[in-house]
């Protein structure tokens, strides 16, 4: 019974991890110079516990002065990046209307030069059928000019010649087309 009335009078409290008992209602220990080395032991345990909190303190903020100097740098970093990314999305749009507009420009001057190009082939055609009709007409009048120089020179013969060859050689006198024409 004893042990349980000495359980009731002890109550612990937790430091850090270790549990001292420690007696309830302010019952009396045989020893006083052992509850004076507890309240030293205790005394210096929260010494050491407070001045580790204070290093810990400390330590949290020299570690939270870096990490917000960090964040600040890190934010104008990301500040210049997104600035540096806005000027390059603008000149992208910028660059893609450009190349839309010469795209456009460079269809409208095919388009153009197609259609110019039918149109100077169609010309050609008709040019390089005029020539035929040209070279045709060239040597027909050719033949005609030589058929005329024959014919005066022969006239020019006969001029000089008697009648009596005259007559032999009028027969050898080829009809002119006009004369031709009218004979028929």
């Amino acid at each position: 019974m004893r042990g349980k009335e000495h359980r009731e009078t002890m109550k612990k409290i937790y430091i850090g991890k270790t549990a001292l008992k420690v007696p309830r209602n302010g019952g009396k220990h045989p020893k006083k110079s052992s509850m004076l080395e507890q309240k030293e032991d205790l005394r210096k345990r929260l010494s050491y516990t407070t001045h580790k909190l204070e290093l810990l303190q400390g330590e949290f903020d020299s570690t939270r002065q870096y990490l917000e100097t960090e964040l600040r740098r890190a934010q104008e970093e990301l500040d210049k990046f997104t600035d540096k990314l806005r000027r390059i999305q603008s000149s992208y749009s910028a660059l893609q209307r450009i190349n839309q507009d010469l795209e456009e420009k460079i269809h409208r001057n095919s388009q153009h030069h197609d259609d110019e190009k039918r149109a100077l082939s169609r010309e050609i055609i008709v040019l390089n059928n005029h020539l035929i009709e040209a070279k045709l007409t060239i040597e027909k009048l050719q033949e005609d000019n030589d058929m005329y120089r024959k014919d005066c020179n022969l006239a020019a013969q006969l001029l000089q010649c008697n009648k009596s060859l005259y007559r032999a050689q009028l027969s050898e006198v080829r009809p002119t087309p006009t004369c031709h024409a009218a004979h028929m």
